[in-house]
C-alpha cells in the first residue's frame, strides 16, 4: 500500500466515522510499561468498544498469554480503517498505564506484537488520541503482517510518518493521551467480504527510546571524567 495524499485523506475520514468520543482527564503514564496480559484482558475492549477482548492463557510470542478480538470487513471499502483493540481511560485499560503526557513522561517508542488469520498480509495502524478522542494521530505500519505469524510493530515517537487528524501538532496530541487503539486498513481482496477473522495482540509497550538512555550515560561518564585523581582520592579517603 503506497503512502499517497489520497490514502491519508481517506484514512482520516474513515476514522472519523468509526471512532466515538469519550471525556476524561489524563494523568501520568507509567514509563516504561509493557502490557503482557499475564493476569487477564486488562480491560482492553474490542473494536466497537462494547465488550472486553478475549483472553488466552498461552500461545502468544514465546508461549505467553495474549488477547484476541474478532471481526471482519463486510461494511468496509478498500483502505478503510477497522479497529479491533481499544485501550482507553474510560475503560480503565491496563490500570491507566497508557494515559498521560507522553512527552513529559519520556515516551519515545511504542511497540506491540500482533497476529491475524485473514489469509492475506495486512497493514496495521495505531491511533493515539486524547481522552476526548480528538485531537489524534495515526501511525500506519507499512510493514505487511503475514497471516498466522506473530509480528512485532515498532514506532519511534515522534516521526514524520504520523498522520494527524486535522491541523494538530505532536505537542497537542501526545501531551494528553487517553486512547490507544489498534486496527488494520482494509485490503481490496477482503473489502465487503462476509467473513469473521481473529486478531491477536500481546506485549504492548511504551518505553523511552534507547538512544536517550545512552545519552544520559554519556553525560554521567563526562561528569565522572571531570573529577581529578586528587579529588577522587580526597573524597574516597
Amino acid at each position: 500500500m503506497k503512502r499517497t495524499m489520497p490514502l491519508n485523506i481517506g484514512f482520516v475520514c474513515g476514522l472519523s466515522l468509526v471512532l466515538a468520543a469519550a471525556a476524561s482527564t489524563a494523568e501520568a503514564a507509567i514509563v516504561p510499561f509493557t502490557e503482557t496480559f499475564a493476569g487477564g484482558a486488562a480491560n482492553w475492549f474490542d473494536g466497537p468498544g462494547t465488550a472486553v477482548v478475549d483472553w488466552n492463557a498461552a500461545g502468544g510470542p514465546g508461549g505467553s498469554a495474549y488477547v484476541s478480538s474478532s471481526g471482519g470487513f463486510l461494511t468496509a471499502n478498500t483502505d478503510d480503517p477497522v479497529l479491533f483493540f481499544r485501550a482507553q481511560d474510560e475503560f480503565g485499560s491496563s490500570g491507566g498505564a497508557f494515559v498521560g503526557n507522553w512527552i513529559a513522561d519520556g515516551v519515545n517508542q511504542f511497540s506491540a506484537w500482533v497476529r491475524h488469520d485473514a489469509g492475506v498480509p495486512l497493514n496495521f495502524f495505531t491511533r493515539f488520541a486524547s481522552p476526548n478522542n480528538f485531537p489524534a494521530a495515526n501511525q500506519v505500519f507499512f510493514q505487511p503482517v503475514p497471516s498466522g505469524t506473530w509480528t512485532q510493530l515498532v514506532a519511534l515517537l515522534p516521526n514524520p510518518t504520523l498522520i494527524f487528524e486535522g491541523p494538530f501538532t505532536y505537542q497537542q496530541v501526545f501531551s494528553n493521551i487517553g486512547h490507544v487503539q489498534i486496527g488494520v486498513t482494509t485490503p481490496a481482496s477482503l473489502a465487503g467480504m462476509d467473513e469473521t477473522f481473529v486478531f491477536d495482540l500481546d506485549d504492548v509497550s511504551i518505553v523511552p527510546e534507547p538512544m536517550g538512555l545512552w545519552l544520559l550515560g554519556l553525560v554521567g561518564l563526562a561528569l565522572l571524567k571531570r573529577r581529578s585523581p586528587a579529588d577522587m582520592t580526597e573524597r574516597d579517603a
